[in-house]
């Protein structure tokens, strides 16, 4: 990988957006020709060693790099840490709950509305994550702590990274979500109560007509999601390898979703009547068919600008 270059990434990753592709630019080339110089002194020794010897964390020097007179909700020796640990609070937090809501579907059957008044608690406990975590900065301010963890740093341990965009994390923590409440209701774990009343005929059940390799493949690609989401959430950026992964998982729900949109009868309803009106199952075949394209649409745009971000 390109090391100079994920370093310089990280570092402005810190700063505001409209200011990260001009710092970038300049940070990128001062190590390009530092580190020729250095390399010309030291033969035979890598990119990796030249940031060893003579580069630090990069939120030390992306936090030397701020502006003076900048506003800081704690000292600026500790800003970019703290913002870096309220990231992985709310990450864990919304960990907690989305298992918790799976434990308690996977117990007692629980029905949507239930399992998301589970959900219901996050913003609460995310506030009060939050606070403890102001806290304990503002602790180790007053302490006198220098950030000393930025010490024990190496470019080795650089992540490979092609833009100065963090991952964002409330992205990835949807994906997540949506993944699992899709695999708990594809294994009959949680269930969508009938909502629909037509004169006095309730619906108690919709099954969708789709052939059962096309739920096979659908359970594959949910669990395969689940995975790829926590995994993605060890990262703080994207990496070449990770938006081929996700351009791949997007091209194959779009042909998923295609052909379920494709099919002449998508859906069948059993209830109280026998013969439910055909434009009550029209109306419903055409909201779930606008609801897929609409899915396609968003999953198609998420791949050009994947494609756009690995050639550009």
């Amino acid at each position: 990988m390109n090391v100079l270059k994920s370093y310089a990434h990280q570092v402005v990753s810190y700063h505001p957006e409209k200011a990260r592709d001009d710092l970038f630019a300049e940070i990128y080339d001062e190590l390009c020709e530092e580190c020729q110089d250095w390399q010309e002194m030291n033969p035979g020794k890598s990119e990796t060693d030249f940031l060893d010897a003579n580069r630090e964390h990069p939120m030390k020097y992306a936090t030397r790099l701020a502006a003076e007179g900048s506003a800081y909700l704690v000292g600026p020796q500790f800003y970019f840490s703290f913002l870096s640990t309220l990231k992985i609070g709310a990450t864990l937090t919304g960990l907690f709950y989305l298992a918790l809501a799976a434990i308690y579907s996977a117990a007692s059957g629980l029905h949507l509305g239930t399992l998301l008044r589970v959900l219901s608690g996050f913003p609460i406990t995310l506030l009060w994550v939050s606070a403890s975590i102001l806290g304990v900065f503002v602790a180790l301010e007053k302490s006198g702590e220098r950030a000393s963890w930025l010490d024990k740093w190496s470019a080795a341990d650089l992540e490979e990274i092609d833009d100065n965009k963090p991952m964002s994390r409330g992205y990835t923590l949807f994906d997540l979500g949506i993944a699992v409440l899709a695999l708990l209701w594809l294994v009959d774990i949680i269930q969508v109560p009938a909502f629909i009343d037509v004169d006095s005929n309730s619906v108690s059940y919709w099954l969708v007509d789709l052939p059962d390799w096309f739920w096979i493949v659908v359970g594959v690609m949910l669990v395969f999601d689940i995975a790829h989401a926590l995994f993605r959430l060890t990262r703080n950026f994207w990496s070449p390898r990770l938006r081929l992964t996700t351009i791949a998982s997007n091209l194959v729900w779009i042909a998923l979703l295609g052909f379920a949109i494709v099919q002449p009868e998508l859906l069948s309803i059993q209830g109280e009547s026998a013969s439910p009106p055909q434009d009550l199952l029209q109306m419903a075949e055409k909201a779930i068919r606008g609801v897929l394209g609409f899915v396609c649409a968003l999953l198609a745009w998420d791949t050009v600008i994947h494609v756009w971000r690995l050639w550009r």
